[in-house]
């Protein structure tokens, strides 16, 4: 091979390598750069990491938690309700009072003009010549009469008039902040129900967690658990019978009468409860008249010390108050629990005491 042969040849082997090690260095960038994107690219939507197993006995804790938390919101709701039906009494004697005052302010308000058109007509002719014009005599004098007597009283009269005009104003006024208020309170039960009904909701998806073999199991411990507190229930009353003319005892009776009926947020019997309207009704059965709501019921009879309780007295419960049930002795209370549960026969000590009363 010539040399103007070989130098072409080293030149094409040169320039082939050349061509290789950046074709091959292009490619380990080209990897590279596939191997980062895989790495940083984060899919659109990861699911969603599982809920935590919990025992049995966790989920009972919560579940009876938020069923408390919920039976709280409830005593919320009832006082709210409680509220409603005062401030509704309150309205419909406001309104008829209302409607009296405009009836009042029409009758002063004909009064007042007759008075002005009457000074209007007779302003053009003093008395004499009207005296002279007129063809009824008599009556004219009587109008005159009348007249001057009202002009005496023209400054009472109207003083009158713009008082009662502005008790009809503030009548209005008041029923207009009276009807706004009661829709805020409307508006405040639905926002207390859906809370509670929340609550529940939680409780259900905590239950959700476990089997079916598990929550069949905790079903069947609770129902056992009730009819044992009501067997004991039973049992004291054949010990220690509910006699007696005091109406506590009275309204004791009517309450262990409920044994086993369920709790329902805002009930109040027949047979149904939640555990003011229960306390409610039992004194209403002796003539006592309470508020259906724990916390309002808590400011109603005389306060009593927890070592002087006695059958009937009102006890009540957590802080803010929000429980309350009727004292049965031995130191437990008949009372309607919270969503879920029914009315039973319980320690008081499974719940935090906050004080009692009694009514009547």
């Amino acid at each position: 091979m010539n040399f103007t042969a070989r130098v072409a040849s080293r030149a094409f082997e040169g320039s082939c390598v050349t061509s290789i090690r950046r074709g091959v260095r292009g490619a380990t960038l080209g990897l590279a750069s596939v191997g980062l994107t895989a790495l940083f690219v984060v899919p659109a939507s990861l699911p969603a990491a599982a809920d935590p197993p919990v025992t049995m006995d966790q989920a009972k804790e919560q579940v009876a938690q938020l069923q408390t938390e919920a039976a709280a919101i409830d005593q919320q709701y009832s006082g709210v309700k409680e509220q409603i039906k005062q401030g509704k009494e309150q309205l419909k004697l406001k309104q008829a009072d209302l409607t009296a005052q405009t009836d009042k302010v029409s009758q002063m308000k004909l009064q007042v003009g007759q008075v002005a058109l009457a000074q209007f007509q007779n302003r053009s002719l003093d008395t004499a010549a009207q005296l002279f014009v007129t063809p009824d005599t008599q009556g004219f004098l009587s109008q005159i009469s009348t007249v001057q007597k009202v002009n005496e009283n023209q400054n009472s009269l109207l003083q009158d008039y713009q008082q009662a005009q502005a008790n009809l104003i503030s009548l209005q006024h008041s029923e207009k902040t009276d009807l706004a208020t009661l829709a805020e309170k409307e508006k405040q039960l639905k926002s207390l129900s859906d809370s509670s009904d929340k609550k529940l909701a939680d409780a259900r998806r905590v239950l959700a967690k476990l089997t079916a073999d598990q929550r069949s199991r905790i079903s069947a411990a609770e129902k056992r658990a009730t009819a044992r507190n009501n067997a004991a229930a039973s049992r004291d009353a054949v010990r220690a019978p509910i006699s007696g003319s005091g109406k506590g005892a009275k309204a004791l009776a009517y309450a262990r009468a409920q044994l086993g009926e369920p709790y329902v947020r805002n009930a109040a019997g027949p047979s149904s409860w939640d555990c003011s309207g229960l306390t409610m009704r039992a004194w209403g059965s002796v003539g006592v008249s309470l508020p259906h709501s724990a916390s309002q019921q808590y400011n109603v009879g005389r306060r009593i010390s927890k070592s002087d309780l006695q059958l009937g007295d009102l006890v009540f419960f957590y802080s803010p108050i929000s429980h309350v049930g009727l004292y049965a002795g031995n130191g437990r209370v008949i009372h309607a629990p919270r969503p879920g549960k029914s009315v039973e026969y319980i320690k008081m000590s499974y719940m935090s005491y906050a004080g009692a009363s009694r009514p009547g």
